[in-house]
């Protein structure tokens, strides 16, 4: 029994769009590698092609796939690029007609009877697949029947069943480390601005998010926030460091502080070990402390990543995110005077928008003593709380293709495309064009492969600015 996942190939039209091809490259797809590491357990044989990252298009995925002979195909998909998961699996069954193919990720587990509608899927698995998956592929090539398999949603005939859920994994330390190996590593890097040091991997150390954000996408690993043990997240360190040469590592989970208890017996642990790797963090105001921030600029963390996504106060209301202003600018002042980099996330268009509210945003990021910038364009996808009401506030598109944060897929009442593009240039050039800005960073070229990045991210930056390339 031979196996072999997916993640597919990006549309041409995006690859030329350097926002969206540095986004697909810029780390390993670590949910395909986790059911990669857990397939190898069972004794399957599996291989994992990721088709974004290699710049691959259906017809050259269609010869890799008769190459490799699978017995059984797994495409994983986001929302945004279903559409190329659908192609892929058309070509699939074009080249092999009865080659089961299971469609996996967000996309299938947020509306599961829509994306099996195409045919071309035989299966959907819904939720964490770690147990579902290898459950699913053992009773397909046992010709064995698959309607008792918990978490899955397959075709009986005309009609889309689905069975019960699964429970979400609660030891997450039951798992392998991700199978890194079925992958390319030369072909991950992250954007120039991320990065301190050279080879650069990420990791996943959480599971669930307790908070209620309406634009978030939650619903593979869903509410119950779960944490590796302290212990099991330096062992995956450890071995990155040791054989995979990682010198940065990057967690990019967003709730990795939550449980502060566990955060400093991690770090505890890290410190103990003295190895010579930095690393970095995507956490919330509301789950560091002073205290806990010293922890992790000692235990070697250079950089926290901080969604605030809105700097007016009654938008951030509005989307639950459950901070506030007075909290992201004490937390950032904290980072600054301890020497840790921050980088924000801001998104516009929300679905109360107005362009006074996206300026409150602009001057409320030039305010704070922060290094860099992401602002997004406020994308309703299935699955999210403000997918079913996004319609009572503005015009939210039909192709899922444009839903890739980086154009409008919404538009609020009272804005127009064109605005919403222009105020996310505003806030690129405004941020960027400041000569504080520029000594922040200046303090960061300090190898020759550092300021490589630098110069790649020209091309990048002047795009955000100003749309061209």
């Amino acid at each position: 029994m031979k196996v072999v996942l997916i993640n597919p190939p990006l549309p041409e039209e995006s690859i030329k769009n350097p926002v969206v091809a540095n986004l697909f490259s810029n780390a390993m797809p670590l949910g395909i590698c986790y059911l990669g590491a857990v397939l190898k357990q069972e004794g399957i044989d599996v291989n994992i092609l990721d088709a974004a990252a290699e710049r691959l298009n259906i017809e050259k995925c269609g010869r890799w796939i008769i190459e490799e002979k699978p017995d059984i195909l797994g495409i994983t998909s986001t929302t945004n690029n279903f559409f190329q998961a659908v192609a892929l699996a058309k070509k699939s069954k074009e080249l092999r007609p009865d080659m089961p193919v299971v469609l996996g990720g967000v996309h299938v587990t947020a509306v599961p009877e829509d994306a099996l509608t195409n045919e071309e899927f035989d299966y959907g698995v819904i939720g964490e697949a770690e147990i579902t998956f290898p459950a699913l592929v053992k009773a397909v090539a046992s010709n064995e029947d698959t309607s008792g398999i918990e978490g899955i949603a397959y075709r009986d005939g005309d009609k889309i069943k689905i069975t019960p859920p699964r429970k979400y994994i609660e030891d997450l330390d039951t798992l392998p480390f991700p199978s890194r190996d079925l992958l390319k590593a030369r072909l991950y890097s992250s954007l120039p601005t991320d990065v301190l040091r050279l080879p650069k991997l990420t990791m996943v150390p959480t599971r669930g998010c307790p908070f209620n954000c309406i634009f978030c996408t939650s619903c593979v690993t869903g509410k119950n926030f779960r944490i590796f043990s302290p212990g099991y997240i330096a062992d995956e360190m450890e071995h990155l460091y040791r054989d995979f040469g990682a010198r940065e590592i990057a967690f990019t989970t967003t709730t990795f502080t939550v449980n502060r208890k566990k955060s400093h017996e991690f770090l505890d642990d890290l410190i103990k070990r003295k190895m010579d790797l930095v690393w970095t963090v995507s956490t919330r105001v509301d789950t560091v402390d002073r205290e806990l921030l010293a922890k992790m600029k000692k235990a070697g963390c250079w950089c926290v990543r901080i969604g605030i996504e809105s700097g007016n106060e009654e938008i951030l209301k509005f989307i639950r995110k459950g901070i506030t202003l007075e909290q992201v600018k004490k937390v950032t002042r904290w980072c600054d005077e301890l020497g840790i980099h921050v980088k924000t996330f801001f998104i516009i268009g929300h679905l109360p928008d107005t362009e006074e509210t996206i300026r409150d945003s602009i001057d409320f990021a030039l305010s704070l003593p922060i290094g860099d910038v992401t602002v997004q364009f406020n994308t309703p996808l299935p699955g999210t709380a403000q997918y079913s009401i996004a319609r009572d506030y503005g015009v939210l598109k039909n192709n899922i293709a444009s839903h890739n944060y980086w154009e409008p897929a919404f538009i609020p009442k009272g804005l127009t495309e064109e605005k919403l593009i222009s105020l996310h240039r505003e806030f690129y050039k405004k941020f960027y064009m400041r000569p504080v800005l520029w000594k922040r960073h200046l303090k960061k070229l300090i190898h020759p492969r550092t300021i490589l990045n630098y110069i790649k991210t020209l091309d990048l930056l002047y795009y955000l600015a100003f749309g061209k390339k």
